[in-house]
């Protein structure tokens, strides 16, 4: 049975269900359930308290990407561009890293419990496209990114040359701000059929960086709201094939 309609007694029907499934508030042996998977009875699931919140809704899309791939981030040192309020910094947080650095080319929009954690260094006005290795006093293991109103394939070379080799990125692949304004309706949403060729030309740019994809999953969402990915990228590894990758993206779709 779609897993919205198995968890519609729990939450009261099959509306709230799929809401409580798509911020990632429902695991199967640890990993997040989306609304269309098959639950039976006697797998092992696990509800989240929807209280245990990040600081803004990105986190949960962060934390179903790191779940999905079994990635750890404890004892790291990440920056987190696009920082915001901290909705991935939160999640970088209550997950052991090491150092974070939060970088967002505006200033004062990080949560205060986020901004005062020792683990956090602000990096408020910085544009993350001319990032250099030399701007921080330590080695990244890895970057992640939440950015609106700008294409991944402007920042990620900077990306490339702050990585070493086998520095990971979990980048939030956003389709309205990879198409050029090509497909987009009046109310901003990019139709999924759309989706497909620009995850193939993003997989290829990825590759020409030496950020090989290893992955995607979709992130949690809410109504009337474009899809969006959390896609894992690895430098000097072993890319993931073009037709995993899109295979992964079109179940998803």
């Amino acid at each position: 049975m779609r897993a919205d309609s198995f968890f519609a007694e729990k939450y009261g029907s099959r509306t709230r269900a799929k809401e409580a499934l798509l911020k990632g508030l429902v695991l199967r042996a640890g990993k997040p359930l989306s609304p269309s998977d098959d639950v039976k009875e006697g797998d092992e699931i696990q509800f989240l308290d929807a209280a245990e919140t990040y600081v803004s809704r990105g986190g949960f899309k962060l934390a179903r990407g790191l779940d999905t791939f079994g990635e750890s981030v404890e004892g790291c040192v990440f920056a987190d561009l696009g920082a915001s309020t901290g909705g991935f910094c939160d999640v970088l947080l209550r997950r052991g890293i090491k150092r974070v650095y939060a970088v967002d080319v505006g200033e004062s929009q990080l949560d205060m419990r986020i901004a005062n954690d020792r683990r956090v260094t602000v990096m408020d006005g910085v544009n993350a496209r001319y990032l250099k290795k030399e701007d921080f006093p330590e080695q990244l293991d890895g970057v992640v990114s939440d950015l609106s109103f700008i294409s991944l394939k402007l920042v990620l070379p900077a990306v490339a040359q702050l990585l070493s080799e086998g520095g990971r990125a979990f980048v939030l692949f956003k389709p309205q701000f990879e198409c050029g304004g090509a497909g987009l309706g009046k109310s901003g949403i990019l139709p999924v059929k759309y989706h497909k060729p620009l995850l193939a030309d993003f997989y290829a740019f990825c590759c020409g960086l030496g950020l090989a994809p290893q992955g995607l999953v979709n992130a949690p969402l809410h109504e009337r709201k474009n899809i969006e990915y959390v896609v894992f990228l690895k430098k000097g590894a072993h890319p993931a094939s073009i037709n995993e990758f899109l295979a992964c993206a079109a179940r998803l779709i």
